[in-house]
């Protein structure tokens, strides 16, 4: 209701472009962020953004893009001249946000830090005097709207309430003409009424309505599963820190989600090829965490040193087993074969299924650990 107001003496648009000088100082790699995100209840899938969240010096910035303000409630207005950015409290506009199925890939972030930016935040104030100000206006319609209409009365706009916001000396970064603000800076600022939670084996959830608090979104089971998970690989790997686990797990979820498959099963094959160990392999030989050959990878565009990044390893184990599946209208017992032994040996017939059993069998050993340990319900 308060937008519709707004919208009549205020117009905010987004000059938030690559064209404009923005005077950075210094370019930095902002880590992808890859756990969870959650507005206002509405799952956010991060590498479907083309501007995604990321980490920087272990601090969150979230994108000031449209599609992120909208699900906020948010309005953003960047002066360049003065180089003050103004946000405005506002009604949410969308429950998703997505640009592409794979808009950014779990990929890094190029970043440049914006020197000297001021940031400004507004609310009307009060509400109720905007709720009467939209009632007045109704009525004003639909006065006009009779034979003989009166001649409609001015109204005044509703007060805004200012407050500089205090980025606590966090740069503001700027990343293909998108601003990016820290986090938790937003969540000090009173006209906002912004609170967020963070809990490292789900990711963080943030709420935009002073009345819900932002662990009220917080998805408890996700947060077992997935601690579950990471346990599971630290015990396999007794050497592995909780942050590489997680990682790892993440991993998982994002390519089993891409590409449809159980992240259990994808695990399953980790474990039975390296043990949970991207490093593994010997050149020439079958490499990295999902034990891949050169020869396949280069018949996919990938180069042998690529094989022991954990996320390209697991991106074209996903890749290979999804078209297994596909080739073999989802027989898992051949898909597995094929991963292992070859598909032409599959297609001959000589092949043997000790490996996909195997497979199998570490799959219900991972569902084991997860129930004999409270992980699940």
């Amino acid at each position: 209701m308060a937008k519709k107001l707004i919208s009549v003496w205020l117009v905010l648009t987004i000059l938030l472009c690559s064209s404009i000088s923005i005077f950075a100082e210094e370019t930095v790699t902002g880590t992808f962020f890859f756990r969870d995100i959650r507005i206002n209840g509405t799952q956010i899938w991060n590498y479907e953004l083309n501007r995604p969240f990321f980490l920087h010096d272990g601090v969150t910035y979230v994108p000031m893009s449209e599609g992120i303000q909208g699900a906020m409630g948010l309005q953003c207005e960047m002066d360049w001249e003065s180089r003050t950015l103004k946000i405005l409290k506002t009604d949410i506009t969308t429950n998703q946000v997505k640009d592409a199925a794979l808009a950014s890939d779990m990929t890094d972030v190029q970043a440049t830090i914006v020197e000297d930016v001021n940031v400004i935040t507004y609310t009307p104030e009060p509400n109720d005097e905007i709720i009467f100000a939209q009632e007045h206006l109704d009525a004003i319609i639909e006065e006009a709207q009779k034979d003989e209409p009166e001649e409609p009365e001015e109204i005044e706009p509703p007060v805004l309430v200012a407050h500089a916001l205090d980025l606590e000396e966090l740069p503001i970064m700027s990343s293909g003409g998108t601003l990016y603000l820290p986090l938790k800076a937003l969540t000090d600022d009173p006209n906002l009424g912004i609170s967020i939670y963070y809990e490292s084996y789900s990711g963080v959830y943030i709420s935009t309505d002073s009345y819900v608090d932002a662990k009220d979104y917080w998805d408890e089971d996700a947060s077992n599963y997935n601690k579950g998970l990471v346990s599971y690989i630290c015990k396999v790997k007794p050497d592995a820190s909780v942050a590489y686990a997680q990682e790892l797990v993440a991993l998982f979820q994002h390519e089993a989600r891409v590409f449809g498959l159980d992240q259990k099963l994808l695990m399953a094959i980790a474990h039975k090829e390296s043990t949970f160990n991207a490093s593994l392999g010997r050149s020439g030989k079958a490499q990295g965490l999902m034990q891949i050959m050169p020869r396949t990878a280069a018949g996919y565009g990938v180069e042998e040193w690529q094989l022991y990044d954990a996320h390209m390893s697991v991106k074209l184990a996903s890749m290979l087993l999804s078209g297994h599946l596909g080739s073999y209208e989802g027989n898992v017992i051949k898909a597995l074969s094929a991963y292992n032994q070859g598909s032409g040996r599959v297609n001959r017939g000589n092949y043997t299924t000790t490996y996909a059993n195997k497979i199998l069998d570490q799959v219900d050993k991972i569902e084991a650990f997860l129930v004999n340990n409270g992980f699940v319900k």
